[in-house]
């Protein structure tokens, strides 16, 4: 069950505040300093296509061992595979879920979501790569050069938690992403791990992003609350005293640890934030291999 109706959802709209878009300007910057200084590659030639050695990326399970460095894998201790612009020019894909039950949360959920969402479509670009943005109510768009980000920013803005349709229904919709990079962003409860994990290939880095709800995270005790599913409008009083709150938190708890695991079998990226977290702190941990 989740709070709320969606008639009285606190945060429906995504409207990104006018600092915004400076602090997102300066974490790119940070973001592709630290990386030039790991790969020593000249941020400039990571751009543009062609057959042209650029630089060198970690290496992802699943591909050929033929294309490892084994020079700096000797020197550095880890796997490295060189780069050409072309594949400096790859594909990425963010899918969020835009959902009644991310209008919960001050902020709402879906607000967070679509910070992060435009943050990997910055990342990406910058990269210089091809960025798809999909969103579960069927918006989408897509981004190569900065002169795209007006649109990108629009559909983000378009948006408002409604609906049903979350991730879960996205990702079945969908064919395995033949995508470089795949950042699923949602608050992941109409999906199974072993279902969403399934719809990568090989050599797809799968990235995912949990947001919920101070008050999903920890839940109020009180004599009664009233739950309401913010997608069905279904409602259900239930007593919360400290008991109740104390194996709530220990399922929800399972549940995270669940993902955890699911993720590290399957080398992804994970990690699971309140809405009220700077989007900064979630990008710098979910974009490690890109710093």
């Amino acid at each position: 069950m989740r709070v709320t109706r969606p008639v009285e959802l606190p945060s429906p709209a995504v409207r990104f505040r006018p600092d915004y878009f400076a602090r997102l300007g300066a974490l790119v910057a940070r973001l592709a300093a630290a990386r030039e200084r790991r790969d020593g590659a000249g941020r400039a030639r990571l751009f543009g296509v062609g057959p042209e050695f650029v630089g060198f990326r970690p290496y992802r399970s699943g591909e050929d061992l033929r294309a490892l460095d084994w020079n700096l894998f000797a020197r550095l201790g880890r796997p490295y595979v060189r780069v050409s612009a072309r594949e400096a020019s790859e594909e990425w894909s963010v899918r969020l879920d835009a959902s009644a039950s991310m209008g919960v949360g001050r902020p709402g959920k879906l607000q967070f979501a679509a910070e992060l969402a435009g943050a990997f479509v910055a990342l990406g670009v910058a990269r210089g790569a091809r960025v798809e943005l999909v969103a579960s109510n069927g918006a989408r768009c897509t981004a190569q050069k900065r002169a795209d980000f007006v649109a990108v920013f629009r559909t983000l803005e378009s948006l408002r938690a409604e609906g049903e349709a979350g991730l879960a229904s996205l990702t079945r919709a969908a064919r395995p992403a033949r995508c470089g990079r795949l950042f699923l962003i949602g608050d992941l409860l109409d999906c199974a791990p072993r279902e969403l994990l399934a719809r990568t290939r090989p050599g797809c880095e799968l990235v995912l992003a949990q947001v919920l709800a101070r008050e999903e995270l920890v839940p109020s005790v009180r004599a009664a609350v009233r739950w309401i599913d913010a997608e069905s409008g279904q409602a259900l009083v239930l007593a919360i005293d400290a008991d109740t709150a104390a194996a709530y938190e220990r399922r929800l708890e399972r549940e995270l640890e669940g993902w955890r695991r699911a993720a590290a079998r399957h080398g992804a990226l994970y990690g699971c934030w309140t809405s009220s977290t700077p989007f900064e702190t979630a990008v710098r941990a979910l974009g490690a291999r890109e710093a």
